[in-house]
């Protein structure tokens, strides 16, 4: 019988992927890691409480995972003051994001710009209506979107901290936010995602308002602060009880592995890491932001682990990135353009290692 032989052919071309944290792309093309500034990862790492749970949860794989994560809801339940059953736990911010999409069906929804991507993306078919923040407050959400905020509407997404901005909205115009959203019967998502980083976190979330306004939904992730990415974890929090029902049924029922789920009760068992991180963050993003702005680039004010910034030079990513630094470029955001750069706020040297970069080229250009 004559061997059969198969060819395979290395895929070539790969779908556009429009976030930062593309690193086996840099290599594929540059031939080594770079520093990533693109992706706002803690930079002090994965607590060794949470790494060790993580690796005892590896002889638990023998086993499915829990379809209702019981011992992760129970923990970050305890950790943040809600019912465990106003929880519902997904594959990272993302999956529960697609969830809510496929549930909520909504027809029209009122997105802010610039924002977060995947909003738009999960919403596909929906009529985006989009809030555009002005570059003349900072990018700062104001009261103008309340006269946005209409009974023909399905849904409002908001992120807060926003996400390519760090801005926070107010609490007290986000207390009307809801306010406004409840009485005309519109659905709104908030995306705390980056809510631990702030150093006054708790007057920035309103999961206070959850029980009272069933049409609240609270989106976090311990993605970013545990740094654990490549785990994948993330949950929401509504008192919506059909909701979280429906959203079981979106989907697969092991979305969330054995060892997401160990990590999740992990870290909700670390609430010291929070806020000690977001203290060493306040500390490192002034000193990022003071230094950038010294080298003649417009820094937009930033609350979280990140900072907006704005360059003449619309190909500096390209610049930095041959000098093996890797930072997130916003030109393909809603509401921004060429020039526009978000940069992560790590450590110290790592500010250094961008600023002593960009200090050459602006050397060069006098």
């Amino acid at each position: 019988m004559r061997e059969r032989k198969f060819v395979f052919e290395r895929v070539t071309t790969l779908p556009i992927y429009v976030h930062g944290g593309d690193i086996q792309t840099y290599i594929d093309r540059h031939g080594f890691a770079p520093l990533d500034l693109s992706a706002n990862i803690n930079p002090f790492g994965i607590p060794d409480a949470v790494r060790a749970a993580m690796h005892r949860a590896v002889d638990n794989c023998t086993q499915y995972p829990d379809p209702f994560c019981r011992a992760a809801r129970q923990a970050i339940g305890a950790r943040e003051g809600v019912n465990p059953d106003f929880l519902y736990c997904g594959n990272g911010a993302a999956d529960v994001l697609d969830r809510l999409a496929a549930v909520l069906k909504p027809r029209k929804v009122l997105l802010t710009a610039p924002t977060f991507a995947e909003y738009e993306r999960t919403l596909s078919g929906a009529e985006i209506r989009v809030h555009n923040l002005r570059e003349t407050d900072g990018f700062a959400l104001t009261e103008r979107i309340l006269d946005e905020i209409s009974p023909d509407l399905d849904a409002v997404y908001l992120c807060n901290p926003n996400n390519p901005t760090g801005r926070t909205a107010q609490p007290e115009l986000l207390r009307e936010i809801v306010r406004k959203c409840t009485e005309n019967g519109v659905k709104l998502v908030v995306d705390e995602c980056f809510n631990d980083f702030l150093e006054d976190a708790a007057q920035h979330t309103r999961k206070d308002l959850l029980e009272s306004n069933p049409g609240l939904i609270i989106l976090r992730a311990y993605t970013k602060m545990y740094a654990v990415p490549g785990v994948r974890f993330g949950w929401c929090m509504t008192a919506d009880a059909a909701l979280i029902e429906k959203l079981y049924h979106a989907g697969q029922p092991w979305n969330v592995s054995v060892i997401a789920q160990a990590c999740a009760v992990a870290a909700a068992n670390e609430p010291d890491w929070a806020a000690e991180t977001a203290k060493r963050i306040a500390e490192e993003r002034r000193f990022l932001s003071d230094n950038l702005s010294a080298h003649g680039l417009k820094v937009f004010p930033g609350e979280a682990n990140f900072l907006l910034f704005r360059s003449n030079d619309t190909g500096l990513h390209k610049k930095l990135a041959e000098h093996g630094i890797m930072i997130r470029n916003c030109d393909n955001y809603r509401g921004l353009s060429a020039g526009y750069y978000r940069v992560a706020v790590k450590t110290r040297e790592a500010s250094e290692r961008l600023l002593q970069i960009i200090t050459n080229y602006t050397q060069c250009e006098v």
